[in-house]
């Protein structure tokens, strides 16, 4: 039988997570990633970013670490680790070549690739497109006066060593993860900082209590709390509508919780818990749990509370020659801006435009059945518009689920049941979660669910660190515990697999 070839646009963690999966299966994929070296937004972000995940969350289910433990990894360490992982299973992967466009020819496509000046024409079965949801163009509105600035403005991706802010004026806008690590950064470098923001954020503290945050999010004692579009069994769904209302009120109260860990941590005397107040949000915890959600850098409120670095509660005006002004009526003097706003929505240049159409119609990101598939072109997969907190397991489901789907071992929904589905989810979101240009493709905090149900589609037993109970309940999950979900489905007796209903 000849295998089916996959063409895979896009080298980071979600296509070389499918491609494993999918190699696994019996397809023939092949990756194709313009830039130089694979890893995604790993291959394009500044030296000093750091995995928000331990390290035994983020790797390919029976690819982990070596060496021992490496709490949070660098950016160079991970890119390490991903080298390596392509070089032990054996994945193609193509470095510098682009994909032009991709066009139906029969029951296939042809994918036109651009290398070395050069372009190729290749067949291929099926389509992977893993172009993610934060290495899309960094979204860089234009301001008023900025062609008189003297100084720099650069975007968080421009920075190729902090080092360059030693002893400058630098002005950080935005309040994700990249706009705290560089204020943060910066200030470490000796600069003096002014952290610009319209709203603050809730940040995740590194610990509380002494303990690791992922005790709390990464164990189902803590996400069974979580509320989501799907809850995957009775229990969940029996808490989170008969008893709604004590689940608010947990909410709101690690929301105070949070609050005071930072304040009595960070601060020492009242002038520095004022300063620190500017930071800290006074709407509730949960709405802000999604893909920009940030972990504390360490050092951050501290240096924000002794006035090491300046938080100005206000947006970007326009520039002059010698700073910014904002608009609140304050006016900076800086040698340096640094626009941290994170990436744009996902764009598809490659696809058919009646693809685009449908794809990138929503400020808030495509459209997906289960994250995973659109109703309209089944025969093409979405890789990484799953992400959540264990986002490589989360891609490795997901190419699992695609790979029984093409084989024939999965039915998917009639499409007016899978639109529903869509457009209930979507609903929900702008519902319940704070806006970004990805919120309709992450899992985030939900990745528990989200996991569940892809696995419960499966006919696979979500529950992976069983027998031991007081594990599955309390034990952290990583990616390890979703090590022998390929083998489970590929030594299993042939059935005939429907997804199971959550949008009643």
């Amino acid at each position: 039988m000849t295998r089916e070839s996959v063409a895979i646009i896009g080298g980071g963690i979600s296509g070389m997570a499918y491609a494993h999966v999918l190699k696994k299966n019996g397809f023939d994929p092949v990756i194709f990633e313009r830039n130089p070296r694979v890893g995604g937004v790993w291959a394009l972000t500044y030296a000093e970013v750091r995995l928000q995940n331990l390290d035994f969350q983020y790797h390919l289910s029976d690819v982990p670490w070596k060496g021992g433990q490496l709490p949070h990894p660098t950016r160079d360490q991970i890119r390490g680790y991903w080298d390596g992982a392509v070089a032990d299973r054996e994945l193609d992967v193509r470095l510098g070549h682009e994909v032009k466009s991709c066009v139906r020819d029969g029951d296939g496509w042809k994918v036109t690739v651009i290398h070395d000046g050069q372009e190729q024409q290749l067949p291929f079965h099926r389509l992977v497109v893993a172009i993610g949801q934060f290495s899309q163009r960094q979204h860089r509105p234009p301001f008023e006066g900025e062609a008189h600035f003297k100084g720099e403005v650069l975007v968080e991706r421009q920075i190729e060593d902090m080092r360059g802010f030693d002893g400058k004026k630098v002005v950080v806008v935005g309040f994700g993860k990249s706009a705290l690590d560089v204020a943060n950064q910066a200030s470490m470098n000796g600069g003096e900082v002014h952290h610009v923001f319209r709203t603050p954020r809730w940040v995740l503290p590194l610990r509380i209590a002494g303990l690791h945050y992922t005790w709390l999010v990464m164990n189902r004692f803590g996400t069974i709390m979580m509320p989501s579009w799907g809850q995957p069994t009775g229990v969940e769904r029996f808490l989170h509508t008969r008893l709604a209302g004590g689940v608010r009120m947990f909410w709101k109260g690690l929301s105070r919780v949070v609050r005071t860990h930072f304040l009595t941590t960070a601060a020492r005397s009242g002038a520095e818990r004022d300063r620190l107040r500017k930071v800290l949000p006074d709407h509730d915890l949960l709405p802000d749990l999604r893909s920009a959600v940030a972990l504390e850098p360490t050092g951050y409120f501290p240096r924000v509370a002794r006035g090491e670095i300046t938080p100005h509660h206000a947006e970007l005006s326009h520039f002059d020659a010698h700073g910014v002004h904002l608009s609140d009526g304050t006016h900076i003097a800086t040698d340096a801006v640094v626009l941290a706003l994170g990436a744009e929505a996902p764009r598809f240049p490659f696809l058919p435009e009646e693809m685009r159409t449908v794809l990138e119609r929503e400020d808030d990101g495509v459209q997906l059945y289960r994250h995973l598939v659109h109703p309209d072109f089944p025969d093409v997969a979405f890789a990484g518009f799953n992400h959540g907190f264990l986002h490589v397991p989360a891609a490795e489901v997901g190419a699992q689920w695609m790979a029984c789907l093409w084989k024939g071992e999965l039915q998917l929904p009639p499409a007016q049941e899978m639109h529903h589905s869509i457009d209930r989810i979507l609903a929900w979101k702008r519902e319940h979660i704070t806006f970004e240009p990805s919120r309709s493709c992450g899992v985030n905090t939900r990745f528990q669910q989200h996991l569940d149900i892809l696995l419960q589609d499966l006919q696979v037993s979500p529950y992976r660190k069983l027998p031991n109970p007081v594990a599955e309940v309390f034990g952290r999950y990583g990616a390890g515990d979703y090590a022998c979900v390929v083998e489970e489905v590929l030594t299993r007796p042939s059935r005939s697999l429907t997804p199971v209903p959550i949008d009643a």
